[in-house]
């Protein structure tokens, strides 16, 4: 089987996204022969290459602010939900103005970590080649360098280069000053064009974001194949190392990676693909009694005269996906998933499994049976719509 070169995006703690896009890879059957990095991208990286997936999925399940930074985790955790007291408020003053004082924050206990877990033997010794980008201050260059580029007993340099923030101290080899190589390429998929790698996969931490450097370039060259897994949906924020939403999103990846790599149906949820005989038989719901209730509670003008099936189909259906779930479209089926999903999304049901379509809407409508009264203006059309569905036959 051909292998791929892999690159991995830089975002912080996004990066635990990778650790499960990987394994959803390696279980397709895809390998690597090449693996870079930016930022927490190379380190993941690094893990990989030296073989060291499941210690590396280990460490993101126990993962926590303060084993990257002497900074309470419940600290992190008050910022992150916007909650401040007098309390919360001095330890943050205290903390930038020692941050201000010692010219950033200290990166000591990440150098620890990575000490701790990162043999660079292994990495130079494995046959998976290793590289990373940062930029050097110093003189204002990006440095884009594979293993046998970082001199002996510097890996962890490089790699605390590659992901020193600018709220960090600065990281300093050989009289150099290194910034996060973010600044520069944060997605390197440049890097391993220019190496000669043509068959390439990018694992994305930002939705919206393209930030892979010349890109628009790089889409024309003919002799490319690039494939680029992009997270379905915008990843907490970068400095949100809480555990438990870091085995979340290391779960997420995992799904979300599955269902990129077999094409799978649904656009916030994994659903198996879904059989276009079943959304007929969805469709056939709409006779004229059932339409124009759903075209009343979805505030709908008519004219008599109008054939009103057509009119809920056409404009209200529009109109409710639009007020509800943000998303204008005239495909029947993606506004009938994307009215399942919001409802299965508001009843917390988990997006870190694959699920089948008519289990999605029994989950939805066990979702609506509870709340139903609770529905106010255009919103009592879709739990009209969803409560209405019939089970499969």
């Amino acid at each position: 089987m051909e292998k791929y070169s892999l690159v991995l995006e830089g975002g912080g703690a996004k990066g635990a996204y990778q650790v499960g896009a990987i394994k959803a890879l390696k279980k397709k059957g895809i390998e690597f022969d090449t693996i870079i990095g930016t930022s927490i991208g190379a380190i993941n990286a690094a893990f990989i290459a030296q073989g060291d997936i499941n210690k590396l999925e280990e460490l993101w399940q126990t993962l926590s602010f303060q084993d990257l930074m002497d900074i309470n985790n419940e600290l992190i955790e008050s910022i992150t939900n916007m909650k401040f007291s007098s309390d919360i408020l001095n330890e943050i003053a205290r903390k930038f103005f020692n941050a201000f004082k010692e010219k950033g924050i200290d990166t000591s206990s990440i150098r620890s970590l990575l000490e701790k877990y990162i043999d660079e033997e292994k990495l130079r010794n494995s046959n998976i080649r290793f590289g990373l980008v940062t930029y050097c201050l110093s003189n204002m260059k990006p440095q884009k360098l594979f293993i046998e580029d970082i001199p002996q007993g510097k890996v962890v340099d490089y790699l605390l280069a590659t992901s020193n923030l600018p709220v960090f101290k600065r990281q300093i080899i050989d009289n150099k000053s290194f910034l996060d190589g973010g600044a520069y390429d944060n997605c390197s998929v440049e890097m391993l064009y220019e190496a000669g790698y043509k068959n390439i996969i990018a694992i994305k931490l930002f939705k919206r974001r393209k930030r892979i450097r010349n890109y628009y370039k790089l889409s024309k060259k003919q002799d490319l194949n690039l494939k680029i897994i992009v997270p379905s949906e915008e990843l907490p924020f970068i400095l949100n190392f809480e555990t438990k939403t870091l085995n979340k999103i290391l779960k997420y990846g995992y799904i979300d990676t599955i269902k990129q790599i077999d094409k799978l149906d649904g656009y916030k949820y994994a659903i198996y693909n879904i059989d276009e005989e079943r959304l007929k038989n969805i469709k056939e719901l709409f006779t004229p009694s059932f339409s124009l209730n759903f075209v009343k509670l979805c505030k709908t003008s008519y004219k008599i005269g109008d054939n009103i099936i057509d009119v809920a189909l056409n404009r209200a259906l529009n109109k409710l996906c639009r007020a509800v779930c943000g998303v204008n479209t005239k495909s029947f089926k993606k506004q009938i998933v994307s009215i399942i999903e919001y409802i299965a999304e508001q009843g917390n049901v988990s997006k870190n499994k694959i699920y089948t379509f008519d289990d999605l809407i029994i989950r939805a409508q066990k979702i609506v049976s509870k709340r139903e009264k609770k529905a106010k203006g255009i919103e009592s059309a879709v739990y009209y719509l969803i409560k209405n569905i019939k089970e499969d036959e």
